[in-house]
């Protein structure tokens, strides 16, 4: 059955303390003849000052000009099928590829920063009628899934290794050439991340609305997950198997320290790596065999 995963909450207790006892602290001292202490009028707030510095304290470098984000990131330890490209420290780092000390607000308010728009997760819609017990059988699904729609998200990997005679090289790819596509045994293909923009939501009935990817932890997905508590998703034709994904041999050691460089535009290691698989695919196509022709036989006309 085709279904979207659904995405995990981690309950939090949040508490408050009453302004009457606020109040019998500062009254406190009177009954052993002290004067109260003095409460400093509090400063108006600006938000967005308030934005900036937590973005900035959060290590992130963001270029309004280029439309980029740079996150600092380790490289993960996946135990299991990659189900995430990039996970705050409490989400799943079993199943992720990188992982930040990085919030999914400030992460996501970095995001607009630079003109990102919330998309649409993807959806998936029982069939009416549900196909009979033969049907399902001989592969028919119970459920139709449709891709999200959104702004395209690029990532691009930073890191440093030293080569074989000892010398420090700094690498840089695409995303998409750590992620391995086990049906194929290539890096993933045909593939684009769709921003989302994460979901407000009460942990608990009747408590005000919190940013629901601050307590998952989750940021980048790489399989189909619903609600939309994260904030990019993947767009691929097999992006509701959970299984199908794993890590290339070009991805660097576990926790080596990984810059993630998020643009809104498309950067020139993904257009030289499109070209690279235009062209593969199309000396594929003239080497295989013409319809109704053996191996090694070109099909003639007439």
């Amino acid at each position: 059955m085709t279904r979207l995963r659904p995405s995990t909450r981690v309950p939090i207790t949040l508490r408050r303390v009453p302004c009457f006892v606020c109040a019998a602290l500062l009254g406190l001292g009177a009954c052993f003849g002290q004067e109260p202490p003095k409460v400093e009028p509090t400063p108006p707030q600006d938000p967005v000052a308030d934005m900036l510095k937590a973005i900035k304290d959060a290590g992130l470098v963001v270029d309004t000009a280029a439309k980029t984000i740079v996150v600092p990131a380790v490289m993960g330890r996946p135990a299991d099928p990659i189900e995430f490209v990039l996970v705050h420290r409490r989400g799943k780092g079993h199943e992720t590829l990188f992982v930040t000390d990085v919030k999914a607000s400030i992460l996501n308010a970095a995001m607009l920063l630079i003109g990102f728009q919330p998309g649409e997760n993807a959806k998936s819609v029982e069939r009416v009628p549900l196909p009979t017990p033969e049907e399902v059988a001989k592969g028919a699904l119970l459920a139709d899934t449709f891709p999200p729609k959104g702004m395209n998200v690029w990532f691009v990997a930073r890191w440093k290794k030293t080569d074989l005679e000892g010398k420090e090289i700094d690498v840089e790819v695409p995303v998409e050439d750590l992620i391995l596509d086990l049906a194929t045994q290539r890096a993933i293909e045909d593939v684009d991340w769709i921003y989302l923009g994460g979901n407000l939501a009460p942990l608990y009935r009747n408590e005000p609305p919190v940013f629901i990817g601050d307590y998952e932890g989750n940021l980048v997905s790489q399989v189909y997950r619903a609600p939309a508590n994260h904030l990019v998703t993947v767009r691929h034709a097999a992006a509701d198997d959970d299984e199908r994904w794993w890590i290339t041999e070009l991805a660097p050691p576990p926790d080596t320290p990984v810059q993630l460089v998020i643009s809104r535009e498309q950067p020139k290691l993904h257009q030289e790596r499109a070209e690279r698989i235009q062209k593969r695919k199309a000396a594929e196509a003239a080497a295989a065999p013409k319809d109704g022709a053996k191996d090694g036989e070109t099909k003639k006309d007439g």
